[in-house]
């Protein structure tokens, strides 16, 4: 009979290669991945080295062991065996260091050398295992201290990641304790049934275990990238709005005022107080808004503009009030109306106006200022240009599932329409 025509070595062939090209893949995964750093994505590559260690080395030495070590077989089983107990823990030692979990160093650190050091005196005497023969593997009096090191890492881990990962949903703080859970039933399975599998629970569970936790980490690492993304955004949607040259302009209307009308100066010093407290509000604002609070905010704004520009006029026709939007959509809007529109005519004016469209809320804004070429504000805003415009336009179609166009034409205005669908906006 050939060595693949007996079932039980086609099952091991099977699983260890089922187990190996999940390695492979993981490794591959790590490789690519964009999310994850340099020092992480070296720990996920020690990890997979081990566990595949770990399992080649363990069938290697149970299937070929009496050849290759027939010269002092006593000191090289001893010298593998101490190795893969040392190394077991460390797998799980690199998960809490790959998590982020950032506390009890120094103790998890002595733990480890301590378990090393135990594990190596099987060189001297019966302790965590020991030789029979010089081949026949027995338990030692101390056997069970290798598995109480891997305890402390489990339960390190499960409560690491529940405090470090509170306020997240269930289900991501739940994954490392049911990765967790699951080795420590391989390591209950390995110790105590009646057999001596060639490949073990343990190696199965860490290696289901590493791709799972390497799923789960992606996860993690792509949602702080996007959290990371939102602050950026929020930010330059901020500095975008409170441009130097409308702070400046405004104090020195305001110090104007206090000379001829100190009355208008303190009431528009409480507007402009408003103004720009509504815009760093905004740097915490991750859900929409009520529509009615982005339009109080967008009347204080105009309220300042036309006491620095007298020949302008904003008009307000409010018959829509009842949806959200995304903070600061409308207020940037006007202030570029204003800005590069009607700001230099005589009788410039801009419009505001909501409505109900059928299944739609419209936001429509006029102007009757210079115009411009729309291809090429496209064309400017995909060279990184008219950043205001861009993030308003993203964030309508992002977060409201709503839409954004522009019209305009030269000397006769412009007119941008927002539309958020009726269904996603209740307000």
């Amino acid at each position: 009979m050939g060595i693949f025509e007996d079932v039980n070595t086609q099952t091991i062939f099977a699983l260890n290669l089922a187990l190996i090209m999940q390695l492979i893949c993981v490794s591959q995964a790590v490789l690519v991945d964009p999310y994850i750093s340099k020092t992480n994505r070296r720990r996920l590559y020690a990890v997979v080295v081990i566990i595949a260690y770990l399992l080649i080395e363990s069938q290697v030495s149970a299937r070929y062991g009496e050849v290759l070590y027939r010269n002092n077989p006593f000191f090289w089983n001893t010298l593998f065996s101490a190795i893969a107990y040392s190394l077991r823990p460390v797998v799980l030692y690199l998960f809490l260091l790959i998590s982020g979990i950032d506390f009890g160093w120094k103790v998890l650190h002595a733990v480890l050398v301590s378990n090393t050091v135990l594990s190596f005196t099987a060189f001297w005497g019966p302790t965590v295992f020991y030789f029979q023969d010089g081949v026949h593997w027995m338990r030692g009096p101390y056997g069970w201290a290798p598995f109480a090191v891997s305890l402390v890492m489990i339960m390190w881990l499960v409560v690491g990641s529940f405090l470090k990962y509170k306020g997240h949903r269930g289900s991501n703080r739940l994954t490392p304790a049911i990765i967790s859970t699951l080795v420590a039933i391989a390591v209950y399975m390995d110790t105590n049934l009646y057999f001596n599998p060639p490949i073990s629970f343990l190696n199965v569970a860490m290696t289901e275990g590493t791709v799972f936790f390497y799923i789960w980490l992606h996860l993690q690492f792509v949602r702080e990238h996007e959290k990371a993304l939102k602050a950026e955004q929020r930010i330059r949607i901020m500095m975008s709005q409170i441009q130097p040259h409308f702070l400046f302009n405004t104090l020195s209307t305001i110090q104007a005022l206090t000379e001829t009308d100190p009355e208008k100066a303190s009431e528009v010093i409480d507007e402009f107080a408003q103004y720009l407290r509504q815009n760093i509000n905004s740097l915490n604002e991750d859900s929409l808004i009520p529509v009615k609070k982005e339009i109080e905010h967008t009347q204080i704004y105009s309220n300042i503009e036309e006491v620095r520009f007298p020949s302008i006029r904003i008009e307000y026709e409010i018959e829509d009030e009842d949806f959200l939007i995304p903070p600061l959509s409308i207020q940037p809007m006007v202030e570029n109306a204003i800005r590069h529109g009607v700001r230099g005519k005589k009788h410039g004016w801009v419009s505001v106006s909501t409505y109900r469209d059928g299944d739609w809320h419209v936001i429509s804004i006029r102007d009757n200022g210079k115009g411009f070429s729309v291809e090429q504000m496209l064309a400017d805003i995909e060279n990184g240009d008219h950043i205001g415009v861009k993030n308003v336009r993203d964030r309508i179609r992002d977060m409201a599932g709503g839409s954004f166009e522009i019209e305009s034409e030269i000397d006769e205005g412009t007119s941008i329409t927002m539309k958020i669908p009726v269904k996603n906006t209740k307000g």
